[in-house]
């Protein structure tokens, strides 16, 4: 899944007028309050007898990683990933995605000091099925998936946590380098912007990574892993670019909803062609959903903007130091977004 920014508000925004307001940043306060209250330092931790070996080992390989993003990245690695907490449970946070029946605009929520944003993330699952279970009864196509990490944005240091330190050490370091990133730079109420933006310096940072540690066998696996991931993200524009063009068409909704399962459908088989290039399993979980517009706009957002990005730091000439500074200044159009139809009932 892909990777955000749960917003963390002080308590006086519980005072807020709205009571699902009120319902949502009191389980934000109490979600993230869980996380700080479980967090151990490093070295207590380590002195636990009871601590596992793989979590001993683990957390050996974050102090590497974190030190490699700081000295070579330009990252805040020292302000964060010094402790660890284990929440007992496999998601840290689940985060929903919705988009109207006939319309590839996500639905945004706006969250004092961050401004608009994407999504919405719960601390417990069953918030977010019960708004998934209300936003589809109002039309909208909902995707909902667990998330093992967020950053917040400098509020806190923040953890290890157990959803993810079993991650193999590549994906642990390009999840360490995705949210550093946005401790780093965050542009308010921008998720394409911030969430590219992550995604460039994550996969950027573990191929300079995997160099530092000469492991020259691993990174032509990842190179591989990324030629791969970029076939995939094409599939995905592809498809967007045809929704996008039945949804501004003057099409009866009856014929563009079979059209638009037409589309989706051809999406699903292509994804069972990459598998078949590429050998082994993969894709599974893409297989088995029912696609729709949910899907599309929260792979979007993740992607849309990383060529912009990859080339700045190409003409930066790969200094990240440089690359920071020039991001800061970086102002990228939303991409035109075509008439959209209310949801058909």
């Amino acid at each position: 899944m892909p990777r955000l920014f749960i917003p963390l508000l002080a308590l006086a925004l519980l005072a807020l007028p709205s009571c699902q307001s009120l319902r949502f940043y009191q389980q934000a306060a109490q979600g993230q309050w869980e996380i700080l209250r479980k967090s151990r330092p490093h070295a207590q931790v380590l002195a636990d007898p009871n601590t596992p070996p793989q979590v001993r080992q683990k957390i050996a390989a974050v102090e590497r990683i974190r030190r490699f993003a700081s000295e070579h990245l330009s990252l805040p690695g020292h302000s964060s990933y010094g402790t660890y907490a284990d929440l007992g449970r496999k998601h840290v946070v689940w985060v929903l995605y919705a988009a109207p029946e006939f319309s590839l605009t996500a639905k945004s929520w706006h969250y004092p000091a961050i401004g608009e944003m994407d999504y919405r993330g719960y601390f417990h699952e069953q918030d977010t099925t019960t708004l998934a279970t209300e936003l589809r009864g109002q039309g909208y196509d909902v995707f909902v998936g667990g998330v093992d990490a967020y950053s917040t944005l400098g509020w806190f240091h923040d953890p290890i946590l157990n959803t993810f330190i079993s991650y193999p050490d590549i994906a642990l370091a390009e999840t360490i380098f995705h949210e550093l990133t946005h401790r780093k730079i965050f542009r308010r109420g921008d998720t394409v912007f911030n969430e590219s933006l992550a995604n460039t310096v994550a996969e950027q940072g573990v191929k300079r990574w995997l160099r530092h540690e000469k492991r020259w066998e691993d990174l032509k696996k990842y190179e591989g892993l990324l030629v791969r991931r970029r076939q995939f993200y094409q599939e995905i524009h592809r498809t967007r670019e045809q929704l996008q063009r039945l949804y501004t068409s003057q099409t009866p909704p009856a014929s563009m909803r079979r059209e638009k399962a037409a589309t989706l459908a051809r999406l699903r088989d292509q994804f069972r062609e990459l598998r078949r290039r590429w050998g082994g399993r993969g894709l599974e979980a893409w297989l088995k959903e029912d696609l729709h517009n949910g899907h599309i706009v929260s792979l979007h957002l993740y992607a849309d903007q990383m060529p912009t990005f990859e080339k700045l730091l190409a003409d930066c000439h790969g200094d990240f130091d440089t690359f920071f500074i020039h991001v800061a200044q970086v102002k990228i159009s939303p991409p035109a977004m075509p008439r959209t139809r209310d949801p058909a009932p």
